[in-house]
């Protein structure tokens, strides 16, 4: 069931005011929590744990290693990555993978057939030529000409793929893969089946962005925050309550990465279907899932759906998502599942604060929104928890420069080529420092 409902941006600010005090997820003094952070996939991750194991130096090699193995498997940046080697093969034939990286190729083609070309992880060569890529920024708007040349080596269709024994297979030699948009996922999924392996089953993962947890803190469920596009980082709209059975959320947006040219914005959303940025009003899309895996593609498949198209099919599918969508005046806001009740908790305080002021202060208040007005806009969508680190990749994650050697930064590690090294070495001798 949805819910809809027109945000103006002086209701969204008095919203904000009538959030209750546990809207950033605090601490409780002495609790028996542990958290550890690092670098990932061009962003960064942080993991809690609350009364578990020690995250020591055992703990925090063994989640480096697991990340360094998602992106050996998955990152178009590391040119002896899989996911690299078969993007350069020019062969038709079935190409050995890992099941990690057939069972993500899997998903992303159900989803692709789901949303009818909406999710497409062959729409690399797309995003590049529109200077969102790995490739040097041109800053320019293709030509119908390079887009229809382009559009022949791409489409989901020409991809296959298969779990025992687990291989890839592409129909056109040029056609390429990019998991940019499910490996962040993908990656958080399996530090939290690392860690729940290890003993630890009150945690919280988050790798730019994303983020599952399992169990709670103490009996208190971990809490997630929501933020309305183009608001200050820290500013949270939403504290949601995650399932202590375990649950994933994920946030696709418009707003952060874009260019203009003659006046007109293009965002780095590209519609596969039409091999353009899309165009639509939608801002935000978060979707909460029982794995980070299919919340994060399906973040971004809504996204690029739209708000009308993206809400019929999450009805249709059972997902829980939230839509932000930008009008003249303020946000609308639209939602099914789970979260729809936020939209309703919005319409009240709207109600509420329509009703509260007198003709007396009626200009303190509008004096005092716009001093919040002044402050919140102005950045991303989501939050997740105190002491949080600014979040960068929330575009796709594996989707980086590479470093002045042409290597991918291992950013588990402040110098990337020693440090990599390394790692690696202590990943093959099957132990930590």
């Amino acid at each position: 069931m949805s819910n809809h409902f027109r945000l103006p941006l002086l209701a969204l600010l008095c919203c904000l005011f009538s959030l209750p005090s546990f809207a950033v997820d605090r601490d409780p003094v002495d609790a028996p929590l542990q958290a550890l952070s690092g670098e990932t996939m061009g962003t960064t991750y942080t993991v809690k744990v609350f009364d578990g194991p020690q995250l020591g130096s055992d703990l925090k090699f063994a989640i480096d290693a697991e990340l360094r193995k998602v992106n050996d498997q998955m990152s178009t940046y590391l040119k002896s990555s899989e996911i690299s080697r078969f993007n350069d093969s020019q062969s038709t034939e079935w190409f050995p993978v890992s099941s990690d990286t057939a069972t993500v190729v899997s998903f992303a083609q159900q989803l692709s057939k789901t949303t009818r070309g909406a999710f497409d992880v062959t729409v690399g060569p797309l995003v590049n030529v529109w200077s969102f890529g790995p490739d040097p920024k041109t800053g320019r708007v293709p030509s119908d000409a390079d887009l229809t040349v382009i559009r022949q080596s791409i489409g989901y269709q020409k991809l296959n793929v298969r779990l025992d024994p687990p291989a890839i297979r592409k129909s056109v030699p040029d056609l390429e893969i990019d998991l940019s948009a499910i490996a962040k996922g993908h990656g958080v999924d399996r530090i939290v089946e690392l860690l729940n392996r290890k003993g630890a089953e009150n945690v919280f993962v988050e790798i730019g962005g994303e983020v599952r947890t399992t169990g709670s803190k103490g009996g208190d469920p971990w809490k997630v925050g929501i933020q309305m596009p183009d608001a200050a980082k820290d500013a949270v709209m939403i504290a949601h309550a995650m399932d202590a059975a375990g649950k994933s959320m994920a946030t696709s947006g418009d707003y952060r990465i874009f260019f203009e040219v003659d006046g007109k914005r293009y965002s780095h959303t590209i519609d596969p279907r039409t091999g353009k940025p899309v165009e639509h009003d939608l801002a935000s899309v978060t979707v909460v899932a029982d794995s980070c895996m299919k919340a994060d593609a399906w973040a971004t498949a809504i996204n690029v759906l739209g708000g009308k198209d993206g809400l019929k099919l999450a009805e249709q599918e059972s997902i829980d998502v939230l839509l932000v969508n930008r009008t003249d005046d303020g946000y609308t806001l639209s939602a099914a599942g789970s979260l729809a009740k936020y939209v309703a908790t919005a319409s009240q305080a709207a109600a509420n604060a329509a009703a509260a002021p007198s003709e007396g202060n009626a200009v303190p208040v509008m004096i005092l929104a716009f001093g919040v007005f002044a402050v919140l806009i102005g950045a991303m969508a989501i939050g997740v928890m105190l002491g949080r680190k600014p979040i960068a990749g929330s575009c796709g994650g594996l989707n980086n420069p590479p470093n002045e050697d042409g290597s991918v930064s291992c950013s588990m590690c402040s110098n990337p080529a020693d440090a990599c090294k390394e790692l690696r070495e202590k990943m093959e001798r099957g132990k930590g420092p």
